[in-house]
């Protein structure tokens, strides 16, 4: 099976977990996602020592979300891609991820978010693992223009953890996109960024980030609202 049939597959999977018979029937509709961003990753560790170092690539993902009721959407997703050396970086790093999310529409604009991200970064020495719940929310500015809107979004990661290190001490995540619809179809630019900072304020103080800006394309197979 392709990588975006078993995203899609665990897509339908969560729905089936987390919506009941009574939920599944109010489904409003199912969307597919396809994306492609542009990657910068930066690594500072004062334990090692050479200033920051900064990979870059392009990810490609995919995904499906469904939505139930006129509140509750869930979702799948997955990217992978290469980050190739820049600045003080040495190996080409493959990065893989896979994504669990779900959204409660508070208001008209504004949307209770939670989920959890697992995702791994190898290289031709070692494969590290992070995996990162999150609670947040995220927000819609409507512009003048019909279907086209402004989003942010921020979230904090309290429990994230990272095979070979210890806890973040600090882990937060925030975004802001322009997204056009146009019937069954979304078009969105969003720039995010995730920093996790470890160990602060001693010897082996390290924080790393990854920046993203992301072109995604959302069809819907029924129509609902976005």
């Amino acid at each position: 099976m392709s990588a975006a049939g078993r995203v899609a597959t665990a897509g339908l999977a969560l729905a089936c977990l987390v919506s009941p018979p009574a939920a599944a029937a109010q489904i409003r509709s199912l969307a597919f996602t396809g994306d492609v961003a542009r990657a910068e990753h930066r690594v500072d560790d004062r334990n090692v020592g050479g200033g920051v170092e900064v990979s870059t690539g392009t990810l490609l993902g995919a995904g499906v979300r469904i939505s139930v009721g006129s509140r509750w959407t869930v979702g799948a997703s997955g990217r992978t891609g290469v980050l190739q050396p820049d600045s003080g970086a040495t190996l080409p790093r493959d990065v893989a991820e896979l994504g669990l999310d779900g959204a409660f529409r508070m208001r008209d604009w504004l949307d209770v978010v939670g989920g959890v991200r697992v995702r791994s970064y190898t290289t031709a020495l070692a494969r590290q693992r992070w995996t990162a719940p999150y609670l947040g929310a995220a927000g819609r500015v409507p512009f003048a223009v019909r279907g086209l809107q402004g989003l942010v979004d921020l979230a904090v990661h309290p429990f994230a953890s990272v095979s070979g290190l210890t806890r973040p001490e600090f882990a937060i995540s925030g975004g802001a996109a322009v997204a056009y619809s146009r019937g069954r179809l979304d078009v969105q630019l969003r720039y995010s960024v995730e920093r996790y900072d470890f160990a602060r304020g001693t010897a082996d103080e390290r924080t790393e980030q990854l920046s993203t800006l992301t072109l995604r394309v959302q069809a819907r197979a029924s129509k609902g609202a976005p």
